[in-house]
Order: C-alpha cells, then structure tokens, then sequence
C-alpha cells in the first residue's frame, strides 16, 4: 500500500516532528497551523524550556525521558546546531528529602537505573553554586543529563526540515471543523 494522506493539525514541537517523522515514513502529510510560526502564543515556543528526565517514581517517565535526552543530542547534529543545552538539572528541597517526595523518589529512581546524581545538601550548595548563597534550601540534588532547549528555534528549524522533506505546510489557516466519513476526513471548513 502507498503511503497514506495524513493531515496534522498545529505546527508546534509535536505537530511538526509528527509531520517530519509521516512525511520520512512515506506518507504524503500537510501540516496546518494559523501561523506565525512558531507561534508566539504556542505552549512549545518560548525562549527556552527545560528537559529532564526526573518524574518523581514513574520508571516509565523516566524512560521516555533518558531517550529524548538521545534524541536531543540527534537534533543538535541534524540540525546543525546546538539548541539543547546539556547544562544539568538542580531540583532542591526546603527540607530533607523524604520517602514519597518528588525529590526523593527521583533520586531513588535514577540511582536504580544506573544514573550519577550529585547529592546537594544546605552546607555545598553555596559552593557548587554560588547564587544560591542564603538560599533556604535544605537538601537535594544535581544531575548532569538534563538542560535546557532553545525551543522556539527548535519548532522552526523542525518546520524548516520538514518543509524540505515534502511536507506541504498550510500556515494562516484555520478552520472549524473536520468532515467525516467514517474514519476517513473528507473536507474541512
């Protein structure tokens, strides 16, 4: 069978890896957003955002994550550029972490999966980061896997890539409703 039709609907980080990912599989994709892109309003676009892997005790958080954090490094090289930043993450605690808190049961969870995080308490935070000097945080962690993403140049050089595999890009356009037959969309308005 050829590949199919697909329609993606918004051209943010998920929309537009979507579209990128249909487009490289074979299937002949559209992507429509009512633009600018990457839309200044969109919850991907901003100056940047943070990436890490640590959910608290959810494994599978966690597993989603540490492959981002492959598949950033990806996008750094296909990209050709460097919009993830592999800064680190500091997740602090006004008290000592505890059983069942998001820090601890983070901590917990990387240790077990073969991560490296850095324990913070009160007294070494000030010297391994000295903004935090007088900060009342009482205990916590630094984990090296983990930054920060450029994200609004990563939507639009993913928009880009896209646009140059053959995805056909619908930007200004809206509408409100799709027409369905059965399982298929016929038209929009």
């Amino acid at each position: 069978m050829a590949g199919l039709r697909v329609v993606v609907v918004g051209a943010g980080v998920m929309g537009a890896t979507a579209a990128l990912e249909l487009a490289r599989r074979g299937h002949g994709v559209t992507l429509v957003d009512p633009g600018p892109l990457p839309h200044p309003l969109a919850a991907s676009t901003d100056v940047s955002k943070v990436v890490r892997i640590e959910y608290g005790s959810s494994e599978d958080y966690m597993k989603l994550g540490e492959r981002a954090l492959v598949g950033w490094h990806v996008w750094n090289r296909e990209l050709g550029t460097e919009l993830y930043h592999e800064t680190g993450v500091l997740h602090l605690s006004l008290e000592p972490m505890a059983k069942g808190s998001f820090e601890q049961e983070s901590w917990d969870l990387l240790r077990k999966r073969g991560h490296s995080p850095e324990r913070i308490g009160a007294g070494s935070l000030a010297k391994r980061f000295p903004a935090f000097e007088g900060a009342p945080f009482e205990d916590g962690f630094f984990h090296a896997r983990g930054g920060w993403v450029e994200s609004g140049k990563v939507v639009s050089r993913i928009v880009e890539l896209a646009r140059k595999t053959g995805v056909e890009l619908r930007e200004g356009a809206a509408f409100e409703r799709l027409a369905l037959s059965g399982s298929r969309v016929t038209a929009s308005s």
